[in-house]
């Protein structure tokens, strides 16, 4: 399975952004990904918190790429309107190769900080979710998480009881709160859950609000397969899923799960 992962600096350009990430996505399709994740409010960042529709033209325009390029897209996340409510979900949609969502994932942590220079309430506005991200996408289980997600180890260990053997976490995660966490749990995930965990991350920005960037695809043992620092580009690597289940057999730690 060869998957691409895009690390982005989006702004408060709705247009540039989106016309960004095709261009990386003509890239990994030339190097014939399967799979093509995108980061966390990939589409919009900026002060705006109304929303799109899931029905939006835009959205629409990834599942035609995806149809007609024959990919798999992990549609990084969107804030999407709730019904009758001002507020929004952060929400990650998985299109398959054939266009239709094939999965809908509304983030279950909410972001929150209470620092004197940094105060942040994400469910102020936002909507939880309440359901696992898990897919199947071309005969392996995909298991889905958003930025926050990341310190919640119950959820990812959800995600491997239920068959994941790939997890992809499209986040915005900030240098000011969380660099080190992002690389060490990371790995975390990955190991303990026995999977490639596909970590991609926003970058740039200033102060406060700087992402840290370091989209990175990790090995079930750990190891980093691949990784971006700070700039703007795409990882593009194999991952061998056979491989995997081989190293489930050898070393069974999750049979061994137990609810205490």
């Amino acid at each position: 399975m060869k998957v691409a992962l895009i690390q982005m600096n989006s702004q408060d350009d709705r247009v540039k952004n989106i016309q960004k990430a095709f261009k990386y996505m003509n890239e990994a399709v030339l190097e014939k990904a399967s799979i093509i994740c995108l980061s966390e409010k990939f589409m919009y960042w900026g002060p705006d918190r109304s929303g799109e529709d899931i029905n939006s033209q835009s959205i629409q325009d990834f599942q035609k790429y995806a149809k007609d390029n024959n990919v798999n897209i992990i549609l990084g996340s969107i804030a999407l309107k709730v019904e009758n409510s001002d507020n929004i979900t952060n929400t990650c949609l998985v299109i398959d190769r054939n266009g239709k969502i094939a999965c809908r994932y509304d983030k279950i942590y909410m972001y929150t900080v209470d620092k004197p220079n940094l105060k942040i309430d994400e469910a102020s506005d936002t909507v939880a979710g309440s359901k696992l991200g898990l897919v199947e996408l071309d005969g392996v289980k995909i298991g889905i998480g958003i930025c926050f997600d990341l310190r919640y180890p119950e959820y990812f260990k959800a995600l491997s009881t239920s068959g994941a053997e790939v997890m992809f976490l499209p986040s915005s995660f900030r240098k000011a709160t969380g660099a080190l966490a992002w690389d060490v749990l990371s790995k975390a995930r990955a190991i303990e859950n026995q999977v490639y965990f596909c970590a991609c991350n926003q970058t740039g920005g200033i102060a406060e609000k700087e992402r840290c960037g370091n989209t990175q695809v990790i090995s079930y043992d750990g190891s980093i397969i691949s990784n971006i620092e700070s700039d703007e580009e795409i990882i593009i690597c194999d991952l061998d899923i056979e491989k995997l289940r081989t190293f489930r057999k050898e070393f069974p730690v999750l049979k061994q799960i137990v609810k205490y």
